[in-house]
């Protein structure tokens, strides 16, 4: 079966979580958007996991930290590919949790695009027949 290149995008900002998933599905991803690290939790307990999951470090309840922390702890979920989405400088946000890759606020399409490519082959795109 080939990989779904699902994503999950968490973030309590309604229209920044609402902007990412545009992007991504413009580009042919499956996508999920949620507003918080217990929400994210429970799409996590569905199956299929997501191929990569989108974080935001700062969000009321449980901080982007916290859900990188249980993700890493859970064997079934610690080989997910995670992007935190930060406005603090990447390097030390990397540096600080074992994430795959560091997006730094404010970002553009472009940004969110190359690091999800990175992460990822292309999907099929959503314009072929």
């Amino acid at each position: 079966m080939p990989p779904t290149r699902r994503i999950l995008v968490v973030d309590d900002n309604d229209a920044l979580r609402e902007n990412i998933a545009e992007a991504l599905e413009l580009e042919g991803y499956p996508v999920e958007a949620v507003a918080s690290g217990s929400l994210a939790l429970a799409a996590l307990a569905r199956d299929p996991l997501p191929d990569v999951v989108l974080i935001d470090m700062m969000m009321p309840g449980m901080s982007g930290g916290e859900l990188v922390a249980t993700l890493r702890r859970d064997p079934r979920l610690a080989p997910l590919k995670v992007v935190l989405v930060s406005g603090v400088a990447p390097a030390p946000a990397r540096a600080l949790l074992p994430v795959d890759a560091v997006l730094g606020k404010p970002f553009g399409v472009a940004d969110l695009l190359e690091v999800v490519a990175r992460l990822l082959p292309a999907p099929p795109s959503a314009a072929t027949p």
